[in-house]
């Protein structure tokens, strides 16, 4: 059994760059099998954001110091590396020479004979890391001091102008938990007090009302109001949907649902009286919406397998539609920072084609004078407000209804009220849109 943070550090940050794995459901894996002290989980978590968020940083910093081309260097040996430099870098409550030893260690472990080559690159960054890097360009040095991929940097300065480095430094913040308050059992204020009572450093999202941040540490499986199904894990980006959906005497459907964070907020606050249809693709990700709805005490959700390009007749004209559509998710590289180096501009211009074969499908569940919701985690404007003009166009009987959440400096809406909030400290990078039919 793998116990030494680092060790799991550099299991975990293979899987998710070697294999394919999300680096949340990576760690989750790693900590329910690795005997860590809870300060070692804190310190792995850290090290695998940390290493990720500043990968292609630290990889110009391995390459300026190495003998040996990065790709020719073993997997292992080089993820050491990798969260070496990080911690060297990035990190200043561990000395240096702490970490030096043990990487050198840990590659005695993982690699017979390069720990000698792991001193080396490690000793020659102590030597030169207060010189000043090299760049061919000004993105080269954005995409060295972000750590961004330079195609994602240019898309971002084409789209949105001088912001796009807000947007930049924004992604790279680290998140904080934020909380929905499920008031069909308490009130936001009992809530927040409870909490203050538990020991929790916690206090009021500025713009949802249902929200409350929580910061430090703690295990949210752990927390009690959690298990009692007053609380649920929601980025407060995504708790300003639902209220945007909701009007009296309306039925409800979530086409693309998993994990349901929206779906229970649509059913908490039309009273758990209206009917919520919430739909998803995999039998995996729809018994995580059963779970949800469980956990929650709500009765009026029903949970069925359907992939949203299926259009199923008997709910024809029936209800107020959310699309919450699968997206590129740029706006969410702070939680999932493996997504600056697993997308292309190729995967976004296909992921277009099928956002517009879905809001297609929506269309005809939306009755006379009902609401089709579009929201996206992500800052492409392909995929969000370009999306839903061409939706009007070629759906003339449906004319837009302006979001209206107040001026902040992270909200952007288009004349047609639109809205994309940028990434920052409490809130996702996010686009919301609304239709109604006339």
């Amino acid at each position: 059994m793998v116990t030494n943070a680092r060790e799991v550090s550099v299991d975990v940050l293979g899987k998710v760059l070697h294999q394919g794995a999300y680096s949340n459901i990576a760690l989750d894996h790693a900590f329910s099998s690795a005997d860590l002290k809870e300060e070692d989980t804190g310190l792995v978590t850290e090290i695998i954001y940390g290493t990720l968020k500043y990968l292609l940083a630290i990889d110009k910093i391995i390459e300026k110091n190495s003998s040996i081309a990065l790709k020719k260097i073993e997997e292992d040996v080089l993820n050491i590396l990798r969260i070496s430099i990080y911690q060297m870098k990035y990190l200043d409550r561990i000395p240096p020479y702490a970490v030096l030893n043990e990487a050198v260690n840990l590659t005695k472990k993982k690699s017979r004979g390069a720990s000698g080559f792991v001193n080396g690159v490690l000793r020659g960054y102590l030597r030169t890391q207060d010189e000043k890097m090299e760049f061919g360009s000004n993105m080269e040095k954005d995409s060295f001091n972000f750590s961004f991929p330079v195609w994602m940097i240019e898309l971002f300065k084409e789209q949105y102008g001088k912001a796009y480095k807000k947007i930049l430094a924004g992604l790279n913040e680290r998140p904080v938990i934020t909380y929905r308050v499920n008031t069909l059992k308490m009130t936001r204020e009992e809530a927040l007090e409870r909490l203050l009572e538990l020991g929790y450093d916690a206090r009021e999202t500025a713009i949802s009302p249902y929200g409350i941040e929580v910061k430090g540490g703690k295990s949210v499986v752990s927390n009690p109001l959690f298990q009692q199904g007053v609380l649920t894990v929601q980025d407060e980006s995504s708790m300003l949907v639902a209220p945007l959906l909701v009007e009296e005497n309306r039925n409800y459907m979530d086409l693309c649902s998993a994990p349901g964070g929206k779906t229970t907020h649509i059913a908490e606050l039309s009273g758990d009286e209206a009917e919520v249809h919430a739909f998803d693709i995999y039998e995996s990700k729809v018994k995580l919406i059963e779970e949800n709805k469980e956990r929650l005490g709500l009765k009026s959700i029903q949970v069925e397998i359907n992939d949203g390009l299926n259009y199923l007749s008997s709910y024809s004209e029936s209800a107020n539609v959310l699309l919450d559509a699968p997206c590129s998710g740029l706006g969410i590289i702070r939680k999932k920072p493996e997504i600056k180096y697993t997308k292309n501009l190729k995967e976004l211009n296909e992921l277009v084609k099928i956002q517009r074969a879905l809001l297609e499908t929506a269309a005809g569940y939306v009755p006379s004078g009902g609401i089709l919701l579009y929201s996206t985690c992500t800052l492409n404007k392909m995929e969000n407000e370009e999306n839903i003009r061409w939706f009007l166009e070629n759906h003339p009987e449906f004319t837009p209804v302006p979001v209206e959440l107040g001026e902040q400096d992270h909200f952007q809406y288009t004349e047609e009220g639109f809205l994309t909030i940028l990434p920052g400290k409490t809130m996702d990078g996010f686009f919301i849109s609304r239709v109604r039919k006339k």
